[in-house]
């Protein structure tokens, strides 16, 4: 379930970096962990102490810009994601260069039939699978299994706290897009809630979500059984986020709770994007997910390969 946090905003890589910058040359590499589930973290400086930027993962490729020497003693990577363009410091050890192609000439190759790209529409279609199994298969917090999780039941959203005219205009139209999306009666209501969204300043957080994890402007947590969703709880921070960010994270938290529970550093317009961004509408490739999701061959408790297996089949 992990939300962005605010302070993966972006700074400027032009801010001076910590040590000596060593002489280098841009080369390609993968990033790697011991563990293949963990985290790294993507700095604005080559040094532990400095603002996280973004972050990424094993087996994740970029290209090593520059060096630099950290207030560790250890050798700094600067490096551009391949898939997202994020940008940021690593440290040399959770990084590892591929070997350069060696160079040669070519041998004369036999006529080749000519291969035509698929249609358009064929390509998207894949491109919403593969987005579709990042962001809905598992959770980012906590130990849970990747599977699809979703709702079956009627939704009623409740807002308790401060939220301002405008917080509740965004929950409106949000409510209104989804009941739309997923076919799911959701509706807005102060009795029964099943999905409630507290409007506090963060530093309330854990009051209203013991699992509440710190420094996360939005945070959501949900409760399933034999993987359906029968309750959220959401926290929208009233304090260190302007209205806009807000309006981002009403409708990013609210989405994430119906089951799409993971980011991504694949698509910079989407709402599940990994680093900090104030996108307030649903993009294509949004909306393609969300039906996914809720289309009825898509059962809770689904793996991978079963889900896979059911869209080849259609």
């Amino acid at each position: 379930m992990k939300v962005k946090s605010f302070f993966l905003m972006a700074i400027a890589s032009s801010l001076a970096v910590v040590g000596d910058v060593l002489p280098s040359f841009a080369r390609s590499a993968v990033l790697s962990t011991r563990s293949t589930t963990s985290w790294i973290n993507v700095r604005a400086w080559p040094s532990t102490t400095s603002t996280i930027r973004h972050q990424g993962r094993a087996g994740d490729r970029v290209e090593i810009i520059r060096d630099a020497r950290g207030n560790d003693g250890a050798i700094w990577h600067y490096l551009k994601f391949n898939n997202s363009n994020a940008e940021g410091w690593i440290r040399s050890d959770f990084v590892q260069a591929l070997p350069s192609p060696s160079a040669s000439i070519p041998s004369p190759q036999p006529p080749q039939a000519i291969v035509r790209p698929e249609p358009k529409t064929q390509r998207l279609n894949q491109e919403q699978i593969d987005y579709f199994v990042e962001v809905a298969m598992g959770a980012e917090f906590g130990k849970s299994s990747p599977v699809v999780r979703k709702w079956k039941s009627d939704i009623i959203v409740q807002a308790i706290g401060t939220p301002t005219a405008e917080d509740r205009r965004t929950l409106d139209a949000v409510v209104r897009e989804l009941r739309e999306l997923t076919g799911l009666n959701i509706t807005l209501g102060d009795r029964n809630a099943n999905m409630t969204i507290y409007f506090v300043p963060e530093p309330e957080f854990r009051r209203y979500e013991p699992n509440y994890i710190p420094r996360n402007y939005g945070f959501f947590w949900t409760q399933w059984n034999n993987n359906t969703i029968y309750n959220a709880r959401i926290l929208i921070s009233t304090t260190g986020v302007t209205q806009r960010e807000r309006s981002h994270l009403i409708r990013e938290e609210v989405t994430q709770s119906l089951g799409l529970m993971r980011d991504s550093f694949k698509y910079p317009d989407s709402i599940f994007y990994q680093g900090w961004t104030d996108t307030t509408e649903y993009s294509e490739m949004d909306r393609a997910i969300i039906r996914l999701l809720y289309r009825p061959e898509i059962r809770p408790g689904m793996t991978q390969e079963e889900v896979l297996s059911i869209l080849a089949a259609l």
